[in-house]
């Protein structure tokens, strides 16, 4: 993916009562589940600010090191993730530039994005702490499988894995209740005809709509245009057929979700024996993952993931 994007104004929404929302806001989505406007989730000013000399076609290792030095949080987290068996491991890597040259420039961005993460959220009670461990869990298996079936860039995999539900992040934030009977299975048309319903508009109710929230977010954070082009579009892969890359991504990124989802990660699914389910697949041949190979790779995906979550 190209390293950096510029950064887009949110258009302006239809708006029943003639206000518009500041520029920086999610506007209403046109007929959409909430009529109130929110503040699009901000990175941590650190976080941010590694991102933005990312971003910098004259970025080095010394700047980048330096400027992660002045975390000791982060400069300790990254040289722990450089030493861990998921990205390498062997010989310990004894400082912080030997960290990033083992790491490279995508996966610094990406650990950076990962270990900032709870900071994105308005609280982190039980359903926060559920949706990032799900994020979590996805990114991870995503890059197991982006290395096993080699079709796409594993630290594509992970950012595309970790983000692509980060709409979700917007709805949790501004409307707990609401999140919470999104995720018990109650459907947006019931949450409306709910008699405290505190998100009915003077239109319609049709679903929220979290891929445009995502892609919001991620262009706020100064993501190239791929990434909120693939969360835009993640429910209807099928507008990638002709971008054989993104297709693939969009397709490893589901099927690793599906293995959380068997593993019971983020406290969805039902955790199975290993043993494909049939609904996976058409993903599975679609990525050249044989039946045989698939419990070995949940076991991987499960081993990284209860080593690995622990760093971030």
């Amino acid at each position: 993916m190209p390293k950096t994007v510029k950064q887009n104004t949110p258009q302006r929404g239809n708006n029943p009562k003639g206000r518009h929302p500041p520029a920086g806001v999610i506007p209403p989505f046109k007929g959409g589940i909430t009529p109130f406007t929110a503040a699009l989730p901000s990175l941590p000013e650190k976080a941010q600010r590694v991102l933005s000399l990312l971003s910098d076609t004259d970025v080095s290792v010394e700047k980048l090191r330096r400027l992660i030095a002045a975390d000791a949080a982060l400069a300790s987290k990254i040289l722990n993730i450089a030493n861990f068996d998921f990205y390498g491991g062997g010989k310990t890597m004894p400082d912080l530039t030997h960290a990033i040259m083992r790491l490279g420039f995508n996966a610094v961005r990406n650990i950076v994005v990962a270990t900032s993460l709870r900071a994105v959220f308005k609280r982190f009670g039980r359903d926060e702490e559920l949706l990032w461990t799900a994020m979590m869990g996805c990114a991870i298996a995503s890059s197991i499988i982006a290395r096993h079936t080699k079709l796409v860039d594993p630290e594509d995999a992970f950012i595309g894995g970790l983000l692509h539900d980060v709409g979700m992040v917007y709805l949790i934030n501004e409307a707990p209740a609401l999140y919470g009977r999104l995720q018990r299975g109650d459907t947006p048309i019931q949450i409306a005809e709910a008699r405290n319903n505190p998100i009915a508009d003077d239109g319609g109710i049709p679903p929220f709509n979290q891929r445009n929230a995502g892609a919001g977010i991620v262009k706020k954070w100064g993501f190239p245009e791929t990434l909120a082009a693939l969360l835009k579009k993640f429910d209807n892969p099928d507008e990638f057929i002709n971008e054989r890359y993104m297709y693939n991504l969009v397709t490893v990124i589901t099927f690793a979700d599906m293995i959380c989802l068997t593993l019971g990660i983020g406290g969805r699914g039902i955790p199975s024996s290993g043993v494909m389910p049939p609904t996976m697949k058409n993903l599975s041949d679609s990525l050249g993952i044989a039946e045989k190979g698939f419990k070995k790779l949940v076991e991987n995906v499960h081993e990284a993931f209860s080593q690995g979550i622990k760093l971030y």
